[in-house]
C-alpha cells in the first residue's frame, strides 16, 4: 500500500483545547449580546398608560431639598396693624391765634425786712398850762400860754414783719403767633395698613423639609404617563424608599 497523507482543512481532527476555546468564545459572545439587549430594552423601551379621575396622596420625605423659582405678578390684600416705636427729639413750631385770659388766686406771706428813713418837719401848735410866781408870799398865778413851733424830725426805723398777701387777679394777654415747642419722648403707634397690593416677584427660594409632608387633597383629572424601564432598574438598585 502506498503512504497515506495527513488530513487537511475540515477533515483535520479537533483537539479538546480548541473545543474549550470555541465554547468559551461562544458563551462570552452570547453573554455580551444578552447584556446589550437587556440594556437596550431598559433604556429604549417604556410603558405608556393613561390615568383619569385618580386621587393621589403625595408624601414628601423629611430632609428633602428643593429650589423653587417664582416669577410673575402676585396680587394680595394687606390688612394689618403693626406696632411702630417712634423716638422724637426735635422742636416743633406751633401757630396760635388766640388771646389768654386767666384768673389767679394767691394766698401767701410776704417777708419784709427794711429800714424806713424819716426826715420831716412836724408843726406843733398847743396851749401850755403853767403857773407863775409873782412874789414869794403871793399865791402862784395860773397862766395859759399858746405855743406854736416847728419841730424837725430825722430818724431811721428798722422794720421786720411778715405781711399776709391775699390776691385774686384776672389777667389777660396776647400769645405770640408762633411758638417753638420741644417734643421729646418715645411713642408706640399702631397704624392701620389696608389696601390691595400688586407686585411682581422674581426670585429663587431654597428650602428643606424638617419633617415629612403629606399632600392628600390631590386629584388627577387626566394624565398620559410614560414609564421608562430604566426607572424600575434604578429603583431596585437604590432600594425601596422608607
Amino acid at each position: 500500500m502506498g503512504s497515506m497523507q495527513a488530513p487537511r482543512g475540515w477533515n483535520r481532527p479537533v483537539k479538546p483545547t480548541a473545543l474549550v476555546v470555541v465554547a468559551a468564545l461562544v458563551l462570552l459572545s452570547w453573554l455580551a449580546l444578552s447584556v446589550a439587549a437587556t440594556l437596550y430594552f431598559y433604556e429604549a423601551w417604556e410603558a405608556r398608560f393613561t390615568i383619569r379621575e385618580q386621587p393621589v396622596t403625595l408624601r414628601l420625605p423629611a430632609g428633602m431639598q428643593a429650589l423653587a423659582e417664582v416669577g410673575g405678578p402676585v396680587r394680595t390684600r394687606v390688612d394689618m396693624r403693626p406696632p411702630l416705636k417712634l423716638h422724637l427729639d426735635q422742636p416743633m413750631t406751633v401757630t396760635l391765634h388766640d388771646s389768654l385770659v386767666a384768673r389767679a388766686q394767691l394766698q401767701t406771706s410776704l417777708p419784709v425786712d427794711t429800714v424806713i428813713e424819716i426826715d420831716t418837719v412836724v408843726p406843733v401848735q398847743t396851749v401850755l398850762d403853767t403857773s407863775v410866781s409873782v412874789k414869794s408870799w403871793l399865791p402862784r398865778v395860773a397862766v395859759k400860754l399858746p405855743l406854736t413851733l416847728t419841730l424837725p424830725v430825722r430818724m431811721r426805723v428798722p422794720v421786720r414783719a411778715e405781711v399776709p398777701v391775699h390776691l385774686d387777679l384776672l389777667a389777660s394777654g396776647q400769645l405770640p403767633e408762633r411758638l417753638q415747642v420741644p417734643v421729646r419722648g418715645d411713642f408706640t403707634v399702631h397704624p392701620h395698613v389696608r389696601g390691595d397690593l400688586d407686585v411682581t416677584v422674581t426670585a429663587q427660594t431654597r428650602f428643606r423639609l424638617a419633617q415629612p409632608l403629606f399632600l392628600s387633597e390631590l386629584h388627577i383629572v387626566h394624565a398620559d404617563v410614560r414609564l421608562p424601564m430604566s426607572l424600575g432598574l434604578k429603583q431596585r438598585g437604590r432600594g425601596s424608599p422608607p
